[in-house]
C-alpha cells in the first residue's frame, strides 16, 4: 500500500460526476470511466498532494481501474442512483453507466471539481492514454499514486546526449546486460515475477533535502525501476536507460543500468528545467 495522502470523498460520488461529464462522448464506456477516475485521483495527488477518494488503483488488461469499482458501481445501481446501458460503438458493446441523480457536489473541493472536468474533457474522443504506472505494473497489481510523477514519453534528444556522456564517464558504453540473465519481462513471460533491488551510485540526500515532496518522487522512481522492462527508454549504444519526472514536482532524469534480473543501479540524476503546466504531457 502506498504512503500517499488520501482524500475521503466516496468513490461513488466521483463515479457519478465523471459519468455525467462523459455522457456526451460516443466512446464512453467502462474503460474510459475507469481512466477518468484514475487520472482525476492521481493528478489531484500530483498537483495538490492528496487523492480525491483514497481509492486503490490496479492494472487491468485495458487500463487502470479502482480495485473496488465493480462493487461501487453495483451499489449505485442497487440504490437507484444509476443504471447500466449497453451501447454499440464501432463494432464493440460499451457498458455505459448512466447517472439517475446528480453527484453531491458539496463534497468536492473546488480543485477537485475543476480537475475532474478537465480530465473528462481531455479524454473525450480518445481511447488511449499513456500511463507509465499501468505499463509497468503486473496484472491486478496496485499502481501507486507516486507513479504519476513519471513521464511515459520517450527521452528527448538532450536526454540521450546526457546519457551518452554519463555512460562514457562511468564506463557503460557498449553491450547490455550479461548473456544468460533474464529480465523481468522474460520472467513474466515464463509465468514468474521478480522485482529488482534498486541501488544508487549517485548520492540523493541533497535532492531529498531540497524539495518537500522529494521522498514521494523517489518512491515513484524506485517503484518503476524495480519493474522496468529491457529496451524501454534505452540510451542507444550504452548500457543505460533513462526515466524522467514531470511538472509540478522537481523535473529529474535518472540514468540507470539493469545488469541482471535482480539489480538496478542508478548512476546519475540530473535536474532539468521544469515543464510549464501547458507542456505536461500527462495532463
Amino acid at each position: 500500500m502506498s504512503g500517499a495522502a488520501s482524500g475521503t470523498l466516496p468513490l461513488g460520488e466521483l463515479v457519478l460526476l465523471a459519468a455525467a461529464e462523459l455522457a456526451g462522448d460516443p466512446a464512453f464506456g467502462a474503460t474510459k470511466l475507469n481512466k477518468a477516475l484514475f487520472f482525476s485521483d492521481l493528478l489531484h495527488y500530483k498537483r495538490h498532494g492528496t487523492t480525491i477518494t483514497g481509492s486503490v488503483y490496479e492494472r487491468l488488461p485495458r487500463g487502470p481501474a479502482p480495485r473496488d469499482i465493480v462493487a461501487v458501481r453495483q451499489a449505485l445501481i442497487d440504490a437507484g442512483d444509476a443504471r447500466l446501458d449497453h451501447v454499440g460503438y464501432l463494432g464493440y458493446l460499451q457498458a455505459r453507466l448512466v447517472p439517475l441523480r446528480p453527484p453531491a457536489l458539496s463534497g468536492f473541493a473546488a480543485t477537485e471539481l475543476q480537475l475532474v472536468r478537465q480530465v473528462c474533457a481531455a479524454l473525450a474522443g480518445h481511447s488511449h492514454a499513456n500511463v507509465l504506472g499501468w505499463q509497468l505494473a503486473a496484472e491486478r497489481e496496485e499502481i501507486p499514486p507516486e507513479s504519476i510523477f513519471l513521464a511515459a514519453a520517450p527521452p528527448a534528444r538532450d536526454d540521450l546526449a546526457r546519457g551518452r556522456a554519463v555512460a562514457a564517464e562511468r564506463g557503460l558504453i557498449g553491450a547490455p546486460r550479461p548473456s544468460g540473465s533474464r529480465s523481468p519481462t522474460e520472467l513474466a513471460a515464463a509465468g514468474e515475477r521478480a522485482l529488482r533491488q534498486v541501488a544508487y551510485e549517485y548520492p540523493t540526500a541533497d535532492l531529498r533535502g531540497r524539495y518537500p515532496r522529494a521522498g514521494e518522487v523517489f518512491t515513484g522512481i524506485e517503484w518503476a525501476l524495480a519493474r522496468w522492462p529491457d529496451g524501454a527508454h534505452r540510451v542507444p549504444g550504452t548500457r543505460l536507460s533513462v526515466v524522467r519526472t514531470e511538472w509540478p514536482v522537481p523535473s529529474l532524469r535518472a540514468y540507470f543500468s539493469l545488469p541482471g534480473e535482480g539489480r538496478c543501479t542508478v548512476w546519475a540524476i540530473d535536474e532539468v528545467p521544469p515543464y510549464a503546466e501547458a507542456e505536461d504531457g500527462s495532463d
